[in-house]
């Protein structure tokens, strides 16, 4: 017998917080995720400065993974996003 199951498979459907518009970003709270690829580590510390620079932020949290393909945790996500206006998010991040 023969089994054609899909490619796509079954999506896990989870909530999703209502996205709010920004109006700018100049002197809000940022915050950073970055998985600390190999390939962006050159480019990634210079984003960050050079969005620093330009917004003056208030308020700038950071969260560095060790680990480049497994998401953030949880918990820690959710205390940045409670903390902040909008999160910057680095490749795979």
């Amino acid at each position: 017998m023969i089994e054609l199951i899909s490619p796509v498979g079954h999506p896990r459907v989870q909530a999703q917080a209502e996205r709010r518009s920004l109006d700018t970003p100049v002197g809000r709270r940022v915050g950073f995720i970055w998985n600390q690829y190999p390939a962006t580590r050159n480019f990634w510390p210079r984003l960050e400065r050079a969005l620093e620079d330009l917004c003056q932020p208030s308020l700038v949290q950071r969260a560095y993974k060790a680990n480049t393909w497994s998401p953030l945790d949880k918990t820690k996500f959710d205390e940045m996003a409670s903390a902040v206006d909008y999160i910057v998010v680095g490749v795979g991040a």
